[in-house]
């Protein structure tokens, strides 16, 4: 393994069904919520690479020791707070903060057996990239924008429904919505 660990959408996807696979047959769906680039990544966006997995904690539903041990199992750090092992992808989970999102239904990526995957509205999570817009979001956005044709004026208003300072940033940024719309 290299030196910086960046899995792909089809390496996560068997990455994610070993997780399913140790969490085992019994006991009910383990919902993740995943945000960031995951949309992208699970969603066949060539050349998107990623060592995480950003789970949304307020929208998913799962049991932490048992979603621990079986991330462990499965070869995954869980949720690191202090240090990274450069060879091992890792969950991290999100709370609000920082990242905003907006207020927003989850919809269903893919389930895996118990594993039950889900994200934002691709408005929801084209807004939150807004707040930073670093090159990778603004990739990001350009690939779920070309894939999902989402609603423009949908974005704006989950926007200006944002905490500062992120609205402002947000708001400074959506001159990148206009940009691809052209």
């Amino acid at each position: 393994m290299s030196l910086k660990l960046q899995l792909d959408g089809d390496a996560w996807f068997v990455v994610l069904a070993e997780l399913a696979q140790a969490l085992g047959k019994l006991g009910p769906p383990v919902r993740l919520c995943l945000i960031g680039s995951a949309a992208c990544l699970l969603g066949g966006m060539e050349g998107r690479t990623s060592a995480d997995l950003d789970i949304w904690k307020p929208a998913s539903d799962y049991d932490r020791l048992e979603l621990k041990a079986a991330a462990e199992k499965a070869g995954l750090l869980f949720d690191p707070k202090q240090t990274l092992d450069p060879d091992r992808p890792y969950l991290q989970f999100i709370e609000p903060g920082l990242t905003q999102l907006g207020a927003f239904e989850p919809v269903l990526i893919e389930r895996l057996a118990r594993l039950h995957l889900y994200r934002p509205p691709i408005e929801n999570l084209i807004a939150s990239k807004l707040i930073r817009a670093e090159p990778k979001d603004l990739g990001d956005i350009r690939f779920l924008t070309s894939r999902h044709r989402p609603d423009v004026e949908r974005v704006r208003r989950i926007v200006a429904e944002f905490n500062p300072p992120a609205r402002e940033r947000a708001a400074e940024n959506l001159v990148y919505l206009d940009v691809l719309e052209t």
